[in-house]
């Protein structure tokens, strides 16, 4: 007959057991760090495109400015 302390020292062993095969393994390693770099990557294009955007909006500000000015001269 099992006794209750023996059930949980084999849940404890068991746990332990599997916490150090999660430790060891390294099968989704690689998947891991594609996706760092991925987010890396879309982190830099949003900050790029805003950056790109605030510059195309000051020009285009000031090719508006240019022709309320020119219409305004006709």
């Amino acid at each position: 007959m099992t006794t209750s302390l023996q059930l949980l020292t084999g849940l404890q062993s068991d746990c332990i057991w599997t916490c150090l095969k999660l430790v060891a393994d390294e099968s989704g390693q690689d998947m891991i760090e594609y996706a760092l770099i991925a987010a890396s990557i879309g982190l830099a294009s949003v900050v790029g495109v805003n950056g790109l955007a605030a510059s195309i909006s000051r020009y285009m500000s000031i090719v508006g400015t240019a022709f309320d000015r020119a219409v305004g001269q006709i």
